[in-house]
């Protein structure tokens, strides 16, 4: 590993999407000495257990503009980075719904519309003619995005950072920061495990580890640490093979298409299990409920989809807040500390929003005009009773 350097402008802890993102455009759009760190190598934490998701339907105007604003940046990658890609796959995106939830997901689809989103509304046959996997039965309707699919993590957050050292950035991984340092109730920089870095500005964008950080500086951030298993099974030979990106808003079934005859499930609990080590294996009993949940909403869904046997389950972490939402905002909105900006909280967000997020983290950080106001996802809106809004409840889709 190089030698840390001594001092920094802007030090980012978290390389993974969120982290690789801000430091990239930190470094692109300005002359600081920026330093992303992380604990672990890139891509090895939450951002690898991930389904890859990229679809623009939202519950509030400035999460659909920001997943609008990441989704031009993905499909226009050579133009808005320059440097690798981020492996995106076409497939469509359906969210299907039954009839206690049709109005919501109406209301969101002529939101997406008016702003631009390339999304409508289907029936229950037009939903059968998408995708003939699925049994649309018991369904009231959906939403649907020809242009929706998934994005190779690995690949994007590799592409950020290494156009961010292209730019100057020292990225800096696996090093653990111990403490963020302060003074006079101001930021002075990180100390790791190889020793420390001065610096007048830290981003923490550490995921669901976020309060190992905060908690010693007494800023109270409500993130939740929460396991979600995401499974890759195999269909059986001689089945129809799954095409489209598969929400399912009564069962919790969210299903992609993989290699082969392979698919990537998940199947949502009433509730994730809020976890110390959230990417701690969830063990035989924990893989076996998974199982039956996925095997439940499967035979509901798309009983003609056969499941051969479960390739593997992996245990994958969300750092969840009260509304689902990210915080996005200065630490000294809620706490006595300068120098301190969050970017935590994404609950499964964090590809969709990614782009953007770096350029309003990057545009705040530099003191300069952010391409969207993220006053909505300010660090003190649960303090000001001010929830973002949530169409389907507690869930991913916000």
């Amino acid at each position: 590993m190089p030698a840390i350097p001594a001092e920094a402008d802007v030090v980012v802890i978290g390389a993974g999407v969120t982290g690789a993102s801000i430091g990239y455009q930190l470094a692109r759009t300005s002359n600081r000495r920026v330093a992303v760190v992380d604990a672990r190598p890139p891509v090895g934490g939450i951002s690898g257990r991930t389904f890859g998701q990229i679809r623009q339907h939202y519950s509030n105007e400035l999460m659909v503009r920001m997943a609008q604003r990441g989704f031009h940046c993905i499909r226009n990658w050579a133009d808005e980075v320059g440097y690798g890609d981020p492996g995106y796959v076409r497939l469509g995106y359906m969210l299907i719904v039954t009839e206690n939830q049709i109005e919501g997901l109406r209301r969101n689809v002529e939101l997406g519309r008016r702003l631009g989103v390339d999304t409508r509304f289907v029936g229950p046959d037009e939903i059968g003619a998408i995708e003939p996997l699925v049994n649309a039965d018991s369904l009231a309707g959906g939403a649907y995005e020809p242009d929706g699919g998934y994005i190779d993590v690995t690949r994007m957050v590799l592409s950020w950072l290494g156009a961010a050292q292209a730019h100057g950035a020292d990225v800096i991984a696996p090093l653990t920061v111990t403490e963020i340092t302060t003074a006079a109730g101001a930021v002075t920089g990180v100390a790791t495990a190889q020793g420390t870095i001065s610096a007048p500005t830290v981003v923490v964008a550490t995921g669901a580890w976020a309060t190992d950080l905060l908690d010693p500086l007494k800023v109270n951030v409500p993130v939740q640490r929460r396991r979600l298993d995401l499974a890759m099974l195999e269909q059986a030979p001689g089945t129809g093979a799954l095409h489209t990106f598969i929400t399912d808003g009564n069962s919790n079934l969210v299903i992609r298409p993989d290699m082969g005859r392979r698919v990537l499930a998940v199947a949502y609990p009433p509730q994730m299990p809020e976890v110390e080590d959230p990417l701690a294996d969830a063990g035989d009993a924990g893989h076996a409920e998974h199982a039956a949940r996925i095997r439940a909403a499967v035979a509901e869904r798309l009983p003609a989809l056969a499941i051969a046997e479960t390739v593997s389950t992996t245990s994958g972490a969300y750092d969840v807040t009260p509304d689902y939402h990210p915080i996005l905002g200065w630490a000294s909105e809620t706490a006595d500390v300068s120098g301190l900006y969050l970017a935590v909280g994404f609950s499964g967000h964090g590809l969709k929003l990614s782009p953007a997020v770096g350029e309003i983290v990057a545009a705040h950080v530099l003191g300069t005009l952010p391409p969207l106001d993220a006053g909505p996802l300010r660090p003190s809106r649960f303090a000001d009773g001010d929830l973002m809004h949530l169409t389907y409840g507690p869930s991913a889709r916000a």
